[in-house]
């Protein structure tokens, strides 16, 4: 059996109608780029809980034949994001107009799966721990149902974790590679699209299973930038700090996001320094304190708000840039918060 994984990554950036109307999105595209280099870790996952008796090909879209033309699978999965579901949807519609049957993934057929079932055989609702091995046998033996529902807890554990197939990934031109540490994030803002609302709590990678990941992927690509596929990854400081001294030995370059915290603990700074840490997204959200409010459950973000200073100048005194993301159009924001922007020290030191 021939199975075909096929990933709809990045941003892309082909809207003629707004590049007309004078919207440039500076660096967007840049960052597009940059999105668009990342393999699917999902897929990836995806192709290790196969049986190994099955011939899985990854693919990326962009690499596919052109419309009109196929590449013949005995099944195919597809996973994308909301960015580029449209196309994911098309894909898949051609797939079974010729007769291969389809199954959709990702968050965005997770959040919304009324909507991917008309244009799949089969569609997998959280992570594919749980589900995909059984869809596999189901398809073998023709009784293919038409949903499979992933684990929400205990991902991590022995029995349903494996470590994703980086092999799949050797002689492509991938400028970063994804590692996951961690799913769903304890804060819980209500605005966030982040890997909790597919599992029913904050999970954490044993310490060892990470570094035997990101060793793996040295084997496979070579000087890896490393991004890791987290949600908050230092929320709980006695792991970071375990991970990161497992980790510095490698001499990795990496990536991640978490939130503001992180800044509180200056051993665990200086280990993420030591072990190869570059950059840390961090979700400022708002260049005004009264802007949090209502953000998350208990206004962690709020009471926060009056230390960002302090806290970005101790992370970025380590050598660590912080990449601070903000939310335009919060409830309590009106037009005075673009005006106001530049004069805000929180805007000057993250931007």
């Amino acid at each position: 059996m021939r199975i075909g994984l096929i990933a709809l990554s990045g941003v892309r950036v082909r809207t003629p109608e707004l590049a007309a109307m004078g919207v440039t999105l500076p660096q967007f595209v840049t960052r597009g780029q940059v999105i668009a280099s990342l393999p699917s870790l999902g897929l990836l996952t995806v192709a290790a809980l196969t049986p190994e008796d099955v011939e899985i090909c990854y693919r990326e879209i962009d690499g596919m034949p052109p419309e009109g033309d196929i590449e013949p699978f005995d099944l195919v999965g597809i996973s994308s994001l909301t960015a580029r579901i449209d196309a994911a949807y098309r894909l898949a519609d051609r797939y079974r107009a010729a007769g291969i049957p389809v199954v959709l993934g990702g968050l965005h057929v997770s959040l919304i799966p009324e909507e991917a079932t008309r244009h799949a055989d089969s569609i997998v609702v959280g992570g594919a721990e749980g589900a995909w091995p059984d869809l596999v046998a189901d398809f073998r033996a023709g009784h293919l149902k038409p949903r499979y529902d992933g684990l929400q807890r205990d991902v991590f554990k022995p029995g349903s974790y494996v470590r994703p197939r980086f092999d799949l990934l050797k002689g492509r031109d991938y400028n970063r590679v994804t590692v996951q540490t961690s799913c769903g994030c304890p804060i819980n803002c209500e605005f966030c699209a982040a890997s909790l609302r597919i599992t029913s709590s904050f999970q954490q990678k044993p310490v060892d299973c990470v570094i035997d990941e990101l060793k793996a992927v040295t084997e496979i690509v070579d000087t890896p930038f490393v991004e890791f596929a987290d949600d908050n990854t230092f929320v709980n400081w006695k792991w970071g700090k375990a991970l990161m001294r497992g980790m510095a030995p490698l001499n990795l370059r990496w990536f991640t996001e978490t939130d503001i915290s992180v800044a509180d603990d200056l051993e665990l700074l200086d280990l993420m320094r030591e072990a190869g840490c570059r950059q840390i997204l961090i979700g400022l959200e708002s260049p005004s304190p009264e802007g949090l409010q209502g953000l998350d459950p208990h206004d962690w973000k709020a009471h926060r708000a009056e230390n960002y200073m302090e806290a970005i100048e101790r992370i970025q005194s380590r050598g660590i840039s912080v990449n601070g993301c903000f939310v335009l159009g919060l409830d309590s924001q009106d037009a005075s918060v673009f005006s106001n922007r530049c004069s805000d020290p929180i805007f000057r030191v993250a931007l």
